[in-house]
C-alpha cells in the first residue's frame, strides 16, 4: 500500500494502484457508492417520510454497531488482553466500578423537566417495536405494550437505545433507568484509564490514573451521574470510541505481528460510529478520529484501515444523519428560530467559561492542573495538544454557539458533562506533570497538594443537593409515581406527560389525542378501560394557560369527580376522573356497555364500582 517516493522526504504516499487484496478496495468503493446512493434517495422523501424512516433506521443501525462491535471484540480481545499487564487491568475494573459508586453521592433524581422520561418513554418503544417514537398514546398494562399515536423525538436516540436494552432485560421502570448514567460513569473512567495506557505517546507516570480518578471526581459528572439525562451516556461513549482509537493507533504499526494483524479498526468503526447518537454535536467525535489518528502516526493519513473504519463508521451514521436533517425545522424552544449564532457567543462564553473560574461547579483547582497539560502537551507532544484541544473544541466550544448553551441557563449546567473526558485527560497530565516536577521538595509537593485537595472539596458542596431548578416538575413525577399503583387495573389516564404514566405502566394518552372520543364515545372509550378514565392536571397546566383552559373546560364539561391530589409550591397536582354518571349521560355515544361494564355495577359482584 506504500511506495517510496524521493520527492516525498518521509518516503510514504497513497498508491492508487489495486493491492494484491483487490477485493478489499472494490468492497471499500462500493461502500462509498452505496453510501452516496442511500443518501440520494433519502433526500427525495419528504420530512415526515425521513422521520418515519428514521425511526426504523436508526434502531437497525445501532443494533449492527453492536453486532459489528461485538465481532470486532471477539478478534482483538485476546491479544489485547495479552499485552496488558495484570495491574493494568484490575486498575481498569477498579475504575469502572468506582466510577458506579462513586455517584451515589448525589441525589437519584430528575433534573431536567420531562426531557428524562421521553428518553425513557422512547427506550420503551424502542424495546417492545423496535421503532424509535415516543407515543402519545399507549396501552401498557400487564407488561404489554401498544402504540396508538406516536411522534419521533427531535433528540437523537443513542440514548433512549442504551435503555432499551436495559428494558428488555429487567423490565421497564424509572429505576433501573438511573442505573444506565452510572454505569456510563463507570465506563467513562476506565476508559479513559486504559485509553492513556494504550495511546502510543510517552506522558508523565501517573498521567492515565488521575485522568480517570479527576474525571470520577469531577463534581458535574458525580450530579449528573445520577440522573437519566442524556450527556453522562454522551461523555462516556466519546470516551469509549477514544480508547478505541487509541488502541487502533497502538496496535496498528506495532512492531508485534500479532498485534498488527488484530483488526482494531473494525471495532473503532463501530464505537464511534454509536457514539455519533447521543446528541446533535455527538456527531462531532469524528473530528476527535482523525486528530488523535493524525497526532499519533501520520502513516494513518495513507493507511487503507483508516480510511475503511472512516466509510463503515459513516455508513452505520446515516440514519441519525438522517434523523437530525428530518427535524431541521424544529426551533428547539427559540424564540425567535436561531438556534445557533454568533450573538449568543458574549453571555456564552462569559458563563460556559467562568465555569473554569468561578468555583460555582467546577475547582479552579481542576483548571490550574488542566492548564499545566496543556503547557505540557504543547512542549512535549504539540500534535497531541491539538488534537485534544479539537476534542475539547467539539465537545465545550460548540455550545457557546448555541442559544441555550450557557450554562447560566438552569439545567444547562449538563452540557459541561459532555466536555468533562478532554479536561480530565488534560488534568491528569497536568497533576502528573506537576508531582514529578516538585519531586525534590516534598514540602511544597505536599503543600500543593493539601491546598488543591481543600479547593476541589470546597468545589463539592452542591453534589449531594437536589436543588431549586424544576422542583415543581419533580413533585409532579413523584405525585405520579405515588398514585399510579393506587389506580384500578384497567385505567386510562388522560396527561400532557403521558410518558410518566407509560413508565409507571399505567394506559395514557395526551389531551389532543383522546378528548374527542371522551366527548363522542365516551362509553365506548369505558368499556375498553373498565379502570376509569382520569385527567391529570400536571405542572404544564400551572404554567401554560392555553393547555389549561383546555383541561379545565373538559372537567367542567364531565363535572370530574377529585380522586387524589397534592400542592407543591403554588402549583397544584390531582387526579380527576371523568367518567362520571353526568359524562356520559351527555357523551356516551351510541355504544352499549359491555357485558364486563354491567357485571361491574351489580351490587353483588365483588369487582370494584366504576361509578365515582
Amino acid at each position: 500500500m506504500f511506495s517510496t517516493d524521493n520527492s516525498n522526504p518521509d518516503g510514504l504516499k497513497m498508491s492508487l494502484t489495486l493491492p494484491k487484496r483487490s477485493s478489499a478496495w472494490l468492497g471499500f468503493v462500493a461502500l462509498l457508492i452505496a453510501i452516496a446512493y442511500a443518501l440520494f434517495v433519502i433526500m427525495s422523501y419528504s420530512g415526515d417520510q425521513q422521520r418515519l424512516l428514521a425511526a426504523t433506521l436508526t434502531v437497525r443501525a445501532l443494533n449492527c454497531c453492536l453486532i459489528v462491535g461485538g465481532i470486532g471484540l471477539a478478534l482483538v480481545l485476546i491479544p489485547v488482553l495479552k499485552s496488558l499487564e495484570r495491574r493494568v487491568k484490575l486498575t481498569t475494573v477498579g475504575f469502572l466500578v468506582f466510577g458506579f459508586l462513586i455517584c451515589g453521592l448525589a441525589p437519584k433524581t430528575n433534573r431536567i423537566f420531562f426531557d428524562e422520561h421521553i428518553y425513557m418513554h422512547v427506550g420503551q418503544s424502542i424495546a417492545h417495536t423496535g421503532r424509535a417514537e415516543a407515543p402519545n398514546y399507549a396501552r401498557v398494562e400487564y407488561g404489554a405494550y401498544e402504540s396508538y399515536s406516536s411522534w419521533v423525538n427531535k433528540q437523537p436516540n443513542g440514548h433512549p437505545y442504551v435503555l432499551s436494552l436495559v428494558y428488555r432485560i429487567f423490565g421497564v421502570s424509572s429505576s433501573i433507568s438511573f442505573v444506565v448514567n452510572r454505569v456510563w460513569v463507570g465506563l467513562a473512567a476506565a476508559s479513559i484509564f486504559l485509553a492513556l495506557h494504550l495511546l502510543p505517546w510517552s506522558l508523565p507516570k501517573g498521567s492515565a490514573f488521575l485522568a480517570a480518578a479527576l474525571y470520577c471526581f469531577t463534581p458535574l459528572v458525580i450530579w449528573w451521574g445520577h440522573t437519566v439525562a442524556v450527556e453522562p451516556g454522551a461523555s462516556g461513549s466519546v470516551a469509549v470510541a477514544f480508547l478505541m482509537i487509541c488502541l487502533h493507533a497502538r496496535f496498528r504499526f506495532s512492531a508485534e505481528p500479532s498485534q498488527n494483524s488484530a483488526p482494531t479498526w473494525i471495532i473503532m468503526a463501530a464505537a464511534v460510529a454509536f457514539s455519533a447518537y447521543f446528541r446533535p454535536e455527538s456527531l462531532l467525535v469524528y473530528g476527535v478520529f482523525v486528530a488523535f489518528l493524525w497526532a499519533s502516526d501520520k502513516r494513518f493519513v495513507f493507511d487503507f484501515s483508516t480510511w475503511a473504519s472512516l466509510a463503515l463508521a459513516i455508513s452505520l451514521t446515516i440514519p441519525t444523519l438522517l434523523h437530525l436533517w428530518s427535524v431541521r425545522t424544529e426551533d428547539w424552544g427559540a424564540t425567535d428560530g436561531r438556534r445557533f449564532a454568533s450573538d449568543f457567543i458574549p453571555a456564552n462564553l462569559a458563563s460556559n467559561g467562568g465555569y473554569f473560574f468561578n468555583g460555582k461547579w467546577f475547582p479552579f483547582a481542576g483548571t490550574v492542573l488542566g492548564l499545566a497539560g496543556l503547557v505540557w502537551l504543547f512542549r512535549k507532544q504539540p500534535k497531541g495538544a491539538l488534537a485534544l484541544l479539537v476534542w475539547l473544541g467539539a465537545s465545550w466550544g460548540i455550545f457557546i454557539l448555541f442559544y441555550a448553551g450557557g450554562y447560566h441557563y438552569g439545567a444547562s449546567s449538563r452540557y459541561a458533562v459532555v466536555s468533562t473526558a478532554p479536561i480530565a485527560i488534560a488534568m491528569g497530565i497536568g497533576g502528573a506533570y506537576l508531582w514529578f516536577s516538585c519531586k525534590k521538595v516534598p514540602a511544597i509537593r505536599a503543600f500543593l497538594v493539601g491546598l488543591g485537595a481543600l479547593n476541589w472539596a470546597s468545589a463539592m458542596h452542591y453534589v449531594p443537593t437536589i436543588g431549586r431548578e424544576s422542583a415543581e416538575a419533580r413533585a409532579d413525577v413523584t405525585f405520579v409515581e405515588r398514585v399510579a399503583p393506587t389506580l384500578p387495573e384497567g385505567s386510562l389516564v388522560i396527561s400532557s406527560n403521558p410518558c410518566i404514566w407509560n413508565i409507571e405502566g399505567v394506559n395514557s394518552s395526551q389531551f389532543f389525542t383522546i378528548e374527542n372520543m371522551v366527548r363522542t364515545e365516551l362509553i365506548e372509550l369505558r368499556n375498553q378501560y373498565p379502570g376509569g378514565i382520569y385527567v391529570h392536571w400536571n405542572f404544564w397546566h400551572n404554567v401554560e394557560p392555553t393547555m389549561a383552559d383546555d383541561a379545565r373546560r373538559l372537567i367542567a364539561d364531565t363535572e370530574a369527580t377529585r380522586v387524589a391530589s397534592m400542592t407543591s409550591q403554588d402549583h397544584e397536582m390531582a387526579i380527576m376522573r371523568v367518567d362520571t354518571p353526568a359524562a356520559i349521560a351527555k357523551f356516551g355515544g351510541h355504544s352499549k356497555p359491555s357485558t364486563r361494564i354491567n357485571r361491574m355495577v351489580l351490587p353483588s359482584s365483588s369487582a370494584p364500582s366504576t361509578t365515582p
